[in-house]
């Protein structure tokens, strides 16, 4: 009886946070609880965070998103479990380019794929490690699983570019690559 009451107020909560997303709520992050993937909740971030973390309307300091449709190079990225990314080719942007990035893990471990500034990553991995199994699909942000392949497109702007895996432990093992815009 007492799952049966979890079971449901999960259910009524996944509900409320549908219902806000579809009425033009505020974009959110979903985590997982336990070993139940399907039911999942908005994850409250303090006010502070959530400025300094982009979600897909907002853009960043660096850049937006944009459509698959208007890109105007392609870069098909790996990650592994060797905590690096491979890029087909080296990241040579500049303002006004928009990227499809095609994003395969080729590991057996959940990875990241992270756009954004130094200060929007740092702030990033300060919140992932807070929720370490919170799973992305953002304007800025993918989570990769094992096998898995991602698109994300993104506009560039200005600026020094750090593509990271926030995923505890995995940026501070190596898991990025900073490009300065031509």
């Amino acid at each position: 009886m007492f799952n049966k009451i979890i079971y449901i107020s999960m259910w009524l909560v996944l509900v409320a946070f549908t219902t806000t997303s579809i009425a033009g709520g505020e974009s959110t992050h979903v985590h997982k609880h336990g070993t139940d993937e399907s039911v999942s909740e908005p994850m409250q971030m303090p006010a502070e965070e959530h400025a300094a973390h982009q979600h897909d309307s907002e853009g960043s300091a660096v850049g937006q998103p944009a459509t698959e449709s208007a890109a105007t190079k392609t870069i098909a990225v790996t990650t592994l479990d060797t905590m690096r990314f491979t890029f087909s080719s080296q990241p040579d942007l500049k303002a006004g380019d928009i990227v499809k990035f095609v994003i395969t893990n080729k590991g057996k471990i959940p990875h990241e794929f992270s756009i954004g500034d130094e200060k929007e990553q740092q702030a990033h991995r300060k919140m992932m490690r807070q929720m370490p199994d919170m799973v992305h699909q953002d304007g800025n942000t993918v989570t990769v699983r094992p096998g898995e392949t991602k698109v994300l497109t993104w506009e560039f702007k200005s600026g020094d570019i750090v593509f990271a895996c926030n995923v505890p432990g995995h940026f501070e093992a190596g898991m990025f690559h900073k490009v300065s815009l031509n």
